[in-house]
């Protein structure tokens, strides 16, 4: 893992926050969406999903998004706050 992705929450953070940026989300509500997502960011990051500049490295399938997602929750069970 290279410097940039040793810290998995701020690589994650940073991607969900310009996913959303470019998506048209204004920026009061960015902060409460990027707490709330970035999770989500982070399991496609270390499933090979998505690279660290967020770009897709296959096509998207839902099934191995869910499947990743349960397996950093599983790791990681901190609470996702609520919107």
């Amino acid at each position: 893992m290279n410097d940039r992705m040793s810290n998995i929450e701020a690589v994650a953070r940073d991607i969900c926050s310009k996913q959303m940026s470019e998506a048209g989300m204004g920026t009061a509500e960015l902060s409460t969406y990027v707490n709330r997502y970035w999770h989500c960011v982070a399991a496609e990051l270390e499933s090979g999903q998505i690279d660290e500049a967020g770009n897709r490295l296959f096509d998207f399938n839902l099934d191995k998004g869910l499947e990743a997602f349960r397996d950093w929750r599983q790791r990681h069970p901190d609470p996702i706050p609520r919107i």
